[in-house]
């Protein structure tokens, strides 16, 4: 910072790089952060007397001194009461000074004004994997957004828009705001993070605030345009990654077979274009309920694919979205509650299905990506009349979530206490009278060293894979497949490795046991970041856990979070936890 920063000695060996700040994630979050750590400061305007914002709130505002601005402000105080669409308050007051009355459908000028201060400028850089915008460049151009564009614009801009903008208008917003902002010489893109972790100490104390030795982490990774890793040492890293980058996926049998995000769906609709095949075969089975299996479903039938969509109920998401804002998503969703008697063109809907098997009609030597879009062979078992169907298609998208990838924050364990490498499977005994479609998850324990594993296992209905109720299975030969995958959870401090098997039966007394145990990253789940430290971090169900006045993370000074990964889903609620961290830095600055 600028009104604190002294001339400093302490120097850093030629590869690594000391910044205050290093904020990890160019997407909308890690953008109006870099906004407000340049240097520019937001001020209240005064409010209009016709303007019908909250009366609390109003009283509070009227209360600051005149030219306090915002970072010096109480905004736990300020944003007491507020309520809103997100769970964090000072989200919610940023909201309402940005956009008030947005929710009673009033368009209304900001009641912020923005002034640029050097001397609150925040040395700081931000880390990206592709252009700033982050995965709004991942999603085909012509799929809409759900908020209006006057929702969709970060500080200082503002529009009166209440149209819905196509994610590649939000992608080239995303790319004209750093410039217009003059954001660029902060930004480093094509960069991949591979770890953060806890700086190491040198001897002496810090000279000044800006002094190296004051470094609390070391951001390491590797940069893509330069072919070369890079190393950064900061006092504060701001985690404002997302939390997309890991689709939710079916069981490895299936995965292997499916596309899981919309833009590979598109590119795979392009490359069957190119190929020559019958109508008939030109299909897609589209698995999930959501918003973003309503877009597939849109985008296959505008490409001229005849869409299977196998779906528990519609989803709330969809059924709450307006007819008169939303007549995309509402003809999906009538589409589905319709069920199989709906005759829609080019779509067949499949309620309370789950796949139970693929099989592949192709040459096993084609390439990956049109592995893709080969002949598919895929047996459906209807859980309500227990019979099974197949069908034939060519692309199968499943589309049910997702979660972020948190590899690099490797704080919260020590490596050598992890064993990624050894799996035990228990081999079960199969009896053709107990045929019913169920994992089996056996549950022991081992102690190897300082790793612990634990394999449970426990009886679950089969049919919990596709996220839908039990039946038993009435065909005895009805999938023969076995498999066991891995996964590490935090369990007293340590990793504790969990294997899931999954054991079908066979029509014969016979004794099987198959097990596929990759190694995988420990970390990607953000297992120890989240509310309940013992569950993987999940944007809806799960966020970090943070001090919702400063948005540090709970248990690690000087780490912060915001946007998805703190349960703000919608572009409009990110400048608060941006708001929360900056003046939170400046506050904890200035009392050094």
């Amino acid at each position: 910072m600028r009104d604190t920063m002294k001339p400093c000695q302490h120097t850093l060996s030629d590869d690594v790089v000391y910044k205050d700040v290093v904020v990890i994630g160019n997407g909308p979050s890690g953008m109006v952060t870099s906004f407000m750590l340049a240097g520019n400061v937001p001020y209240l305007k005064e409010i209009p007397e016709d303007l019908p914002i909250d009366e609390m709130l109003r009283a509070r505002l009227s209360n600051m001194p005149p030219g306090q601005s915002l970072y010096e402000a109480d905004l736990v105080e300020l944003a007491e009461g507020l309520e809103g669409r997100s769970q964090n308050p000072i989200s919610l007051l940023m909201d309402n000074l940005l956009r008030p009355c947005a929710d009673l459908g009033i368009q209304a000028d900001s009641l912020i004004e923005w002034r640029y201060d050097v001397e609150k400028e925040i040395d700081h850089v931000v880390l990206g994997r592709g252009p700033p915008g982050g995965s709004w460049h991942t999603f085909p151009p012509n799929v809409l957004t759900l908020s209006p564009g006057a929702w969709l614009s970060l500080p200082p801009h503002t529009t009166d828009s209440t149209e819905r903008l196509t994610a590649s208008g939000v992608a080239e917003y995303c790319r004209r705001y750093v410039q217009a902002c003059h954001l660029q010489r902060y930004f480093r893109c094509g960069v991949v993070v591979t770890s953060v972790t806890a700086a190491p100490r040198t001897p002496g104390a810090p000279c000044s605030p800006a002094c190296p030795r004051g470094a609390g982490y070391c951001v390491s990774g590797y940069d893509h345009n330069e072919q070369r890793g890079f190393r950064y040492v900061c006092r504060r890293v701001v985690v404002a990654a997302g939390a997309c980058d890991r689709p939710n996926a079916l069981p490895e049998h299936i995965s292997t077979h499916a596309v899981h995000q919309l833009g590979d769906l598109e590119r795979a609709a392009q490359l069957l274009d190119t190929k020559k095949i019958s109508d008939n075969d030109r299909s897609v089975l589209i698995v999930g309920s959501g918003v973003s299996a309503a877009d597939a479903v849109r985008l296959a039938r505008s490409s001229h694919l005849h869409v299977y969509h196998l779906h528990r109920t519609a989803a709330d998401s969809l059924a709450k979205l307006p007819l008169i804002n939303y007549p995309d998503y509402n003809q999906v969703y009538k589409m589905m509650c319709d069920g199989p008697s709906g005759n829609h063109p080019n779509y067949n809907s499949l309620p309370e299905h789950m796949i139970v098997e693929v099989t592949t009609l192709h040459s096993p030597r084609l390439h990956e990506d049109e592995e893709k879009v080969c002949l598919k062979k895929v047996k459906l078992l209807n859980l309500t009349t227990n019979k099974t169907i197949e069908l034939t298609v060519s692309i199968i998208a499943v589309l049910i979530g997702s979660k972020p990838d948190l590899f690099f924050l490797q704080t919260n364990f020590d490596l050598n206490t992890i064993d990624i490498k050894k799996c035990k499977c228990n081999e079960k005994k199969i009896d053709d009278k107990q045929c019913f479609l169920k994992n089996h998850w056996h549950y022991f324990k081992s102690v190897l060293g300082q790793s612990i594993q634990s394999c449970k296992s426990r009886y679950l209905n089969y049919t919990e894979i596709n996220g839908n109720i039990g039946t038993k299975c009435s065909i005895p030969d009805c999938n023969k497949r076995d498999t066991c995958t891995c996964c590490t959870k935090a369990e007293r401090g340590l990793a504790v490795r969990e294997c899931k098997c999954e054991i079908i039966p066979y029509s014969n007394l016979q004794q099987e046991k198959s097990c596929q145990c990759q190694p995988t990253n420990p970390y990607s789940s953000g297992l120890g970041y989240g509310i309940d430290p013992k569950k993987p971090v999940d944007g809806r169900s799960n966020p970090v856990a943070i001090d919702k006045s400063t948005h540090e993370l709970i248990n690690y000074p000087g780490m912060y979070a915001l946007g998805p990964l703190t349960a703000d889903n919608f572009i409009r609620f990110i400048p608060g936890g941006a708001l929360a961290l900056v003046s939170y830095i400046h506050r904890e600055t200035k009392s050094e």
